[in-house]
């Protein structure tokens, strides 16, 4: 079953907060399996590439959060049809390094172009959770760890007959 979700964001640098804020809320009322780390790399991943779809494009931009039990898909449409190209900042630039970071902290990523603009995604694998163990073997597995105390016949016919 794949979960969804989609956060329409204004093409204003003061929605980029909001568009973190809404996702990692959501990717937190699913449950998601991720760690604190994974979260906060979903988060920055967002900060990115909302930031960027706001740079170079104009109107509302479109967050897509897609949920299975293997990856987070994380989807930003904007009506900008360009290529998105990481670049190669100097180290005065104060810009530039957003697709490398989202590269870094991604599991995959890529982009699609669409007949409206592009879509820009990134990928993270969601923890595999432990296997289940069934109520009867769970019940078998609890009673042998259990300790034990054996008590003869012997002694409990004694006691009972007051000796």
């Amino acid at each position: 079953m794949t979960r969804r979700a989609r956060i329409l964001v204004p093409g204003d640098p003061s929605a980029v907060a909001f568009a973190r804020n809404r996702v990692i809320t959501q990717v937190r009322a699913w449950d998601a399996p991720l760690d604190e780390e994974k979260r906060y790399a979903v988060g920055l991943v967002v900060s990115e590439l909302v930031t960027n779809a706001i740079a170079h494009a104009e109107g509302l931009i479109s967050v897509g959060l897609y949920l299975n039990e293997e990856r987070l898909l994380l989807v930003v449409h904007d009506g900008h049809p360009t290529r998105p190209r990481r670049r190669r900042p100097t180290t005065n630039d104060e810009t530039g390094r957003g697709l490398a970071l989202v590269a870094h902290l991604a599991t995959r990523t890529g982009w699609d172009p669409t007949p409206n603009g592009k879509k820009v995604w990134a990928e993270f694998d969601v923890l595999t959770p432990p296997p289940t163990v069934r109520g009867e073997t769970l019940r078998r597995r609890m009673k042998a760890a259990m300790p034990r105390t054996y008590i003869t016949a012997h002694v409990l016919f004694a006691l009972a007959a007051g000796l």
